[in-house]
């Protein structure tokens, strides 16, 4: 096996689900558990897929039940969803984990960082529940799925690093701003038409 996977995966489906509810509900234990559990990466990666599938799922079938666009359509949206949960998770991670190492010198490894963070993302399994044709419904999904994620993350990152909340909340916000550059900078060089 290649790294970061050298180390024997636990692909206990049952272990996963566990750790999933015990991330929704922001368990500090279960944070530092994954933390230190290196054969949970590929759990915590298979989750951010999950969630991609799950939000790409919920627009492209409410696009089908409320907009008519065609199955093909929703298998696209559905992918994309998938390739963006990626990107956004690898990008959002890796720039958390060197406001971490960087700005407050914190003493971890990435994957120790991502695992946490990566399942902090467990309750993006409710964007399933966005294909539902009532767009007030969907919209309320969307924000309550979101909002919960990123107080997740906060948890997240408190508890894999060691931080106090104020530290995480402001590594947080750091995070989100950077991010937000980030779009706004690749905005201005691809201007979309």
């Amino acid at each position: 096996m290649i790294w970061p996977f050298a180390t024997r995966q636990d692909l206990n489906v049952k272990k996963m689900l566990s750790r999933i509810l015990n991330a929704a509900r922001l368990d500090g234990d279960t944070f530092r558990e994954l933390r230190d559990d290196s054969s949970a990466t590929v759990q915590s990666v298979s989750l951010v897929a999950i969630i991609g599938l799950c939000y790409g799922a919920g627009l492209g079938f409410f696009g089908f039940f409320v907009a008519g666009i065609s199955l093909l359509d929703v298998f696209t949206i559905i992918l994309i969803g998938l390739l963006s949960a990626a990107i956004i998770a690898f990008v959002w991670s890796g720039t958390t984990f060197l406001i971490v190492t960087k700005l407050f010198r914190r003493t971890i490894g990435y994957w120790g960082l991502a695992r946490p963070f990566f399942f902090s993302w467990a309750p993006g399994v409710l964007f399933i529940l966005m294909s539902s044709p009532i767009p007030i419904i969907s919209e309320i999904i969307r924000a309550a799925g979101t909002a919960w994620i990123g107080v997740a993350s906060v948890f997240a990152v408190k508890h894999a690093a060691g931080f106090s909340a104020q530290q995480s909340m402001l590594t947080f916000i750091i995070g989100v701003l950077v991010l937000i550059f980030i779009l706004a900078f690749i905005q201005f060089l691809v201007p979309v038409n």
